[in-house]
């Protein structure tokens, strides 16, 4: 996880209501528009009503914040791995993960977009930090195909295709059980051959 995270040097009483913490919001909203990459420091610091030298009080780089808004991604896809649903038959958990896929995916879609299009511009270090909430989130995906009657091990394409699936798939005219019952379809039908990771 990421230990320098993106913080206001306030006291705590005072932090939630920072102006940065106010407004990273917008940052997450520029990043997804136009690309990190295409972002510069000043138009960040404009978009968080900051100077840019005030920034650095704030966030240690423009990649910091970048990996704070992937790993809170991340954190969420795991918590659809939630112990509450293990009382539920093994395919029952299955489509309440997918379901719940499907609304992270409604009621957070930038964030979909910044993984799946922006973490290649992350430094080495912070890419490493990544990977192992992508393979924790392999791992839950895989043992629950298992355990849903899907015993082929899912490697990195059938955990790409849940990763990206929700983005594609709200690209077309479908109602919510479409796409569910076509994100199952897809994931239980991925193929499990063993292939280079491809990343965005």
């Amino acid at each position: 996880m990421n230990t320098a995270k993106c913080m206001d040097t306030a006291t705590p009483s005072t932090r939630v209501g920072s102006r940065f913490e106010r407004n990273r919001p917008k940052a997450l909203a520029l990043f997804a528009e136009r690309g990190f990459a295409q972002v510069s420091l000043r138009e960040l610091a404009s978009h968080l009503e900051l100077t840019a030298g005030s920034l650095y009080n704030h966030c240690s780089s423009k990649e910091e914040l970048l990996l704070e808004f992937i790993e809170e991604h991340y954190m969420a896809l795991l918590s659809l791995f939630d112990r509450r649903h293990r009382r539920n038959t093994p395919g029952a958990t299955l489509r309440q993960v997918i379901q719940g896929l499907v609304d992270l995916h409604d009621e957070q879609p930038l964030h979909f977009q910044l993984a799946t299009r922006d973490a290649g511009c992350l430094k080495p270090g912070q890419r490493a930090s990544v990977d192992r909430l992508r393979e924790r989130l392999r791992q839950h995906l895989a043992t629950l195909l298992r355990d849903a009657g899907h015993p082929a091990t899912p490697g990195m394409p059938t955990l790409e295709l849940f990763e990206h699936l929700p983005l594609w798939l709200a690209g077309y005219p479908l109602d919510k059980a479409q796409r569910c019952a076509n994100l199952e379809r897809l994931l239980t039908a991925a193929n499990p051959l063993s292939t280079p990771e491809i990343r965005p």
